[in-house]
């Protein structure tokens, strides 16, 4: 995957005008909330323009250090209502791997894979040919717009304003939680991993009923959805067997590994058998 460092001029931010862009929201937030007798906590987003900053990517790199997983909608938000109808498409060719933090004001498309290891904010939609992987905890990716992609995986925080489409959304590790709109996808698996969003999929466990892959009848109902390739004898299973146990036992039935699936979307090759067709759950 090629290394993108962005390549970019910082985007020089006016650290007064978005000062009081953040003012007229959390006055907005504080009215809304005292209406509904609740506590306003919008104090985070002042924190957030507290210091003098000289580009959009300085700000949003505070968001590894500083997240409020509960206000970071308000990021995109923010700096599309700063910067006016300027927003641009922005195309980046071939497979790409963000590892500095990354600002677009616009929409983003992505002829390849995207991979995010830092703070990630477009505050349009984002649109990638292949998988979208972020990495927790070096990741967090807010999302003005929507996501379209063949594959969602995400370990870190990561929040979507509109909707997610894609043929698998995957969420791993229990740390951060996934939020969006609408889901819409063949298959989503919560793996220890909270999603706050409508799900509409042919196939969908929580993460109560996935249970890291051991839920009741989770495994007989992915090999009935998804090809061969994507199950591979279970590691942890097989350490923990008996040392003496006789050579000619039937080994322990192979398990649906998320690596080997997402290996296949990156490829492009098919993951879904072609006569799947599960009851949405």
């Amino acid at each position: 995957m090629a290394y993108n460092k962005n390549g970019d001029t910082p985007l020089p931010i006016d650290m007064a005008a978005i000062r009081r862009t953040v003012e007229v929201m959390r006055s907005e937030r504080a009215a809304t909330f005292e209406a509904a007798g609740i506590r306003d906590d919008s104090g985070w987003l002042a924190g957030l323009v507290e210091w003098d900053l000289d580009s959009y990517q300085e700000f949003v790199a505070q968001l590894r250090v500083t997240l409020d997983p509960e206000l970071l909608g308000y990021v995109p938000e923010m700096c599309a209502k700063t910067l006016g109808d300027t927003g641009t498409t922005r195309t980046l060719i071939g497979d790409q791997q963000v590892d500095t933090p990354f600002f677009h004001h616009g929409d983003l498309v992505v002829k390849g894979d995207l991979g995010v290891g830092a703070p990630f904010v477009v505050t349009g939609s984002v649109t990638v040919e292949g998988v979208v992987a972020d990495c927790a905890p070096y990741s967090v990716v807010a999302i003005g717009g929507t996501v379209k992609a063949r594959g969602v995986l995400t370990s870190g925080e990561m929040l979507v304003m509109g909707d997610i489409e894609a043929d698998v959304v995957y969420g791993d590790y229990n740390d951060s939680t996934l939020h969006a709109g609408t889901i819409r996808a063949r298959l989503v698996i919560e793996d220890d991993h909270e999603t706050i969003a409508t799900v509409e999929a042919d196939l969908y466990f929580d993460l109560y009923d996935y249970q890291q892959g051991y839920g009741d009848g989770v495994q007989e109902q992915l090999r009935a959805f998804l090809v061969d390739e994507v199950f591979a004898a279970d590691e942890d299973e097989d350490a923990d067997e008996n040392e003496n146990e006789d050579e000619d036992e039937d080994e322990d039935e192979e398990m649906f590994d998320a690596s080997q699936l997402f290996a296949r979307l990156r490829e492009g090759l098919p993951v879904f058998r072609a006569d799947a067709a599960p009851e949405g759950r």
